[in-house]
């Protein structure tokens, strides 16, 4: 069994993405508009995943209905800024009064180790650092700077989406909240292609996510087995916008 569809959520404002500073493990608190973005999210994931009537638009517990019956399953990074967001988003389902298993959370959802980035500003970097900022522009990999590499932090990231995944049911969505460049690393994993060779997919922005979901894949050398495939990426607190 797997989940019906996979959320990759990244977390809410902090005052770090304010000002620009790579972040990484530095574990940063949601500032108050973080803290209301992710509100905001948590509130269209809602009506995303349950079926509001027609007559009101106010997603309550009289007024929705789900599509997937066994609710959602959220699992987050055990950073603060994304724990705090994941909690938010509990709340919210709850009070729509939709079925709705954790926050837990996964140390393999971390964001990316930036090293002797972390802190600091790209500016900053540049003016003292500028050997690392050089090989760091040139392909998004830093090894003088002891940033963890791209397919690293795809693996970690994918394996712990699979792992959870699996442990849902077929009528349970699953919702992984994250962090920017480990979320568009590990999307590039899980369709199976190398991150370090792949820069074809930016990062998303504070409370937007991608959405993944299942497709059966054959092959000659493999009995089917599930898949998955990107529906949609970069997407916030609008409706309408929503992809598949």
């Amino acid at each position: 069994m797997t989940a019906s569809r996979i959320v990759l959520l990244r977390h809410g404002q902090t005052d770090f993405n304010l000002q620009r500073r790579f972040q990484g493990h530095i574990d940063k608190p949601l500032n108050e508009a973080g803290r209301s973005q992710a509100a905001g999210a948590a509130g269209v994931l809602v009506s995303r995943l349950c079926e509001p009537s027609a007559e009101v638009g106010m997603i309550t517990a009289e007024n929705t209905r789900s599509y997937d019956d066994g609710g959602v399953r959220i699992v987050s990074s055990p950073l603060g800024r994304a724990l705090e967001t994941a909690r938010i988003v509990a709340r919210v389902f709850d009070i729509a009064d939709y079925p709705c298993e954790g926050p837990s959370s996964d140390e393999r959802l971390t964001e990316r180790y930036y090293g002797t980035f972390e802190g600091k500003t790209y500016e900053e970097i540049a003016r003292d650092q500028p050997e690392a900022y050089a090989q760091y522009r040139a392909d998004g990999e830093c090894e003088i700077a002891e940033v963890e590499r791209s397919e690293a932090v795809g693996a970690r990231f994918r394996d712990a989406v699979l792992e959870a995944a699996a442990g849902c049911r077929s009528d349970q969505s699953l919702i992984v909240v994250s962090h920017g460049s480990a979320i568009a690393r590990g999307v590039v994993s899980l369709l199976g292609l190398d991150p370090a060779d792949f820069n074809g997919l930016r990062g998303v922005d504070n409370c937007h996510w991608s959405e993944l979901v299942p497709v059966g894949v054959s092959t000659a050398k493999s009995a089917a087995r599930t898949g998955w495939r990107l529906a949609s990426h970069n997407i916030g607190a609008r409706e309408d916008i929503l992809g598949a």
